[in-house]
């Protein structure tokens, strides 16, 4: 009898090759029903094979495909799968289906597999006659018993995978398998096999409603588990990007939840529901959606785009101040997306900002985090902008002066220099910071964040800073006072204002009275004038400009005027090369037009500014093109105590050979000045001798002009003064040392002192012998 049935099941499967065949067969319902009983019989392995491979046949035709599924072709087929052995499969010794019966089983198991693959759909061959159509309604009933998953791998025609996974434990984000799933699945199948057989009837759904008892109490996100996800983070997902939308999308539909959480928390109320288990089930769940769509963003780079759309969603999370974990998921998770700029640019376009802020306050441990997003979302310069106005300055500054993690600190000044390289936002964030602290901090964070810690806690005093602990009390308090308050109005009001009034300064004690350019304190710059400065050039501009507006004045602050031009003459002492840059900025005219005001203390420190500069040959080329040697000679008069410092500056500038300076000598009866302050004049200086030496100097080098000595020699000529000093050597007297004696020729001195101008010792028409003069034993009494 088994071998007729055999047969017979053959002939159906040969039959069911031609269409008329297979409409016949839908006629006779019977025949179907009579197959799928004899699948009933376990101990018929032999004839269930044969039978499993017709039901597949059978399954090239949609109706014959539906009367099967009708007729719990499911409940026998899957029941067979359980019965398979993969150790067999995989063990490699040779086998028999005549003498191994398990190997019989192995092959009914694969051959069901098939048939359920078939009667789904799942196979897609090329040619289309061959392919079986597609059946939804089994598909949907595969889905429920066999899980997503294992439905989906149907589709795979090697089914050894398959079988292994449904005969062995398995826990992944696809499926959790294992005894106790198993159990549940073929006790459901026999049950539904068995009404099926002696009743007719059985679930109306054909397991399409089928549920796990360990599955529903998963979280089930796109048919992906989610604790076993996040048990798993760097599982390979089979569609990283639709889980992402899939947990965003359940997320969004917590949405009124947690807005109703957050009402309740921010009122303080407790409801019944919040009491209850159902309340931390239900937030458990979010904090699961959360940390597995950080999981997924962190390990599949590229995913985070799908997040565009839904910040406002993830940034409303950091406001949940009692659901510690829930923020700091939420927080990992935009720290996971802040890299990528179109994110960037969504979260800027949201304005959701003051929720990040909130978050330093709210959640403390977690603040290096919430720096690290600042910082990535700070390389928007909206974001910027729309940190300054709802009031990251004040935070952070809060972070930097009174917080206790050092990295915290370091994190927060590296965030400062981030926003302060901003080129549209970032000069009004340092006049804020300015307010505050002084500017050497701001280049401190951008050089190095941590020295700048460093130099906040410590204590300085030097032309560029003064700060000690009564200072940095002062500014730690001023900021926690304006963060405390800021931060209690926008708890309540996430759009709230940040503002800070034009007037509003931290006043320190130790600084005021201080006279400071440039960020530079002159007192302390003048007491060390080789302080390396920061930024030299800046000092230097902004220390002309006000130095030039000051002696622009009728009446300027003398005490003011005098700290100004010992600071540039400070300046330009320690850092010549500076010089070079005076020409460009455009001041020397400014100098010169300062020696002629009425006011006496304004030529004598234009002279002083002119001093430095007749030291560099760029700044006399640029003396040339202006008038420079009338106004000196007004200054000299004006100011008979700088004489010294002007022949000095005057004889620089004509070493240089410049004609025109020569020229404009000649103009101005300069050389004749000079020469009437050699017959007479000098003696109430400190150092006429040396004086004298430089404006001999001075004419001389006016001698070897090119194009005006003619000229020059023909004026010399003509004075009885210079004949006494043309050929003497004047370099000893060039000096800032003390020369003892400044003896001048015995042979034509009176009583009083010397009758002429001659002031060195060897004579007027003798040259200067090249040793040491004999020791003179006479001494002259008079």
């Amino acid at each position: 009898m088994c071998n007729v049935c055999i047969h017979i099941s053959r002939c159906y499967a040969v039959a069911s090759q031609f269409k008329g065949c297979r409409e016949r067969i839908q006629e006779e319902p019977t025949i179907i029903r009579d197959l799928c009983r004899i699948l009933y019989y376990k101990n018929l392995t032999k004839l269930c094979t044969v039978v499993a491979d017709c039901i597949s046949a059978f399954c090239v035709d949609f109706y014959l495909q539906s009367q099967l599924f009708q007729s719990g072709v499911l409940w026998h087929l899957l029941l067979y799968l359980f019965n398979y052995d993969y150790t067999l499969e995989e063990s490699g010794v040779e086998k028999s289906d005549e003498s191994n019966k398990q190997e019989i089983s192995n092959q009914l198991a694969k051959l069901c597999i098939k048939a359920c693959a078939r009667l789904g759909g799942y196979y897609i061959q090329q040619e289309e006659a061959e392919s079986p159509p597609d059946n939804p309604a089994v598909k949907k009933s595969l889905s429920a018993m066999l899980t997503p998953y294992m439905s989906r791998k149907l589709a795979n025609e090697n089914s050894a995978e398959l079988l292994k996974i449904l005969n062995s434990n398995t826990e992944n984000p696809y499926l959790i398998w294992d005894n106790a799933t198993r159990g549940q699945l073929t006790e459901f199948l026999a049950d539904q096999q068995q009404k099926m057989i002696k009743t007719g009837e059985c679930d109306q759904d054909f397991g399409g409603m089928f549920v796990f008892e360990i599955h529903a109490k998963e979280l089930i996100v796109g048919e992906i588990f989610v604790r076993v996800y996040n048990e798993q983070p760097t599982f390979p997902l089979e569609n990283a990007k639709g889980f992402t939308i899939d947990l965003l999308d359940f997320l969004g539909s917590q949405a009124q939840y947690l807005h109703s959480l957050l009402m309740l928390k921010q009122s303080n109320q407790k409801s019944s529901e919040e009491q209850g288990s159902s309340q931390i089930s239900r937030l458990s769940q979010v904090e699961m959606a959360l940390e597995a769509l950080r999981n997924v963003i962190k390990n599949n780079p590229g995913v985070e785009i799908q997040c565009i759309g839904h910040f406002k969603l993830l940034f409303c999370l950091l406001r949940l101040d009692n659901c510690a974990k829930l923020q700091q998921l939420a927080l990992e998770v935009v720290n996971c997306v802040s890299a990528n700029q179109e994110c960037v640019k969504d979260i800027a376009a949201a304005e959701v900002l003051s929720y990040l802020l909130l978050a330093i306050q709210a959640l403390p441990s977690c603040r290096v985090l919430t720096l690290e997003s600042l910082a990535s979302l700070m390389s928007s310069t909206k974001i910027v902008k729309e940190a300054l106005a709802k009031g990251a300055t004040v935070y952070l500054l809060d972070l930097f002066c009174n917080a206790t993690n050092p990295a915290v600190r370091e994190k927060t000044a590296e965030l400062f220099a981030k926003m302060l390289s901003d080129k549209l936002v970032g000069p009004k964030v340092r006049i804020i910071l300015g307010k505050f602290l002084p500017g050497i901090f701001m280049d401190a964070m951008r050089d190095s964040p941590e020295a700048s810690v460093h130099m906040f806690e410590g204590t300085h005093e030097n032309p560029e800073l003064i700060w000690n602990d009564e200072s940095r009390e002062k500014v730690s308090s001023e900021v926690k006072k304006m963060k405390d308050q800021h931060y209690r109005a926008q708890r309540d009001n996430p759009d709230i204002k940040w503002n800070l009034s034009e007037e509003f300064n931290v006043v320190y004690n130790e600084v005021a009275g201080e006279l400071v350019v440039g960020g530079v304190f002159l007192r302390l710059f003048i007491a060390n004038p080789g302080w390396v400065l920061r930024k030299p050039k800046e000092f230097l501009t902004e220390l002309l400009e006000i130095w030039s507006k000051l002696v622009a004045l009728d009446k300027p602050d003398g005490e003011k005027l005098e700290t100004l031009t010992s600071a540039v003459v400070c300046l330009f002492s320690s850092n010549n090369s500076l010089l070079d840059q005076v020409p460009s900025l455009g001041y020397i005219p400014k100098v010169f037009a300062a020696m002629k005001q009425k006011n006496d203390a304004i030529p004598k420190s234009a002279i002083q500014v002119c001093h430095q500069l007749a030291s560099n040959e760029i700044c006399i080329r640029a003396m040339a093109q202006v008038e420079s040697i009338g106004p000196i000679k007004i200054a000299m008069k004006i100011r008979r105590d700088a004489i010294a410092l002007a022949a000095e500056a005057l004889s620089k500038m004509f070493d240089k050979g410049e004609e025109e300076l020569v020229a404009q000598a000649l103009k101005t009866e300069m050389v004749q000045y000079l020469l009437r302050l050699l017959e007479a004049g000098l003696e109430s200086l400190d150092n006429p001798a040396s004086t004298k030496a430089q404006i001999v100097k001075a004419l001389k080098a006016m001698q070897r002009s090119l194009q005006y000595a003619e000229q020059i020699n023909t004026i010399l000529d003509g004075s009885l003064t210079w004949r006494d000093y043309k050929d003497q050597k004047h370099d000893l007297f060039i000096s800032d040392n003390q020369i003892a004696g400044y003896l001048t020729d015995k042979a034509h001195q009176g009583p009083t002192g010397p009758s002429v101008a001659g002031y060195l010792t060897a004579g007027t028409r003798s040259a200067m012998p090249d040793k040491p003069p004999p020791l003179d034993h006479h001494e002259d009494h008079h």
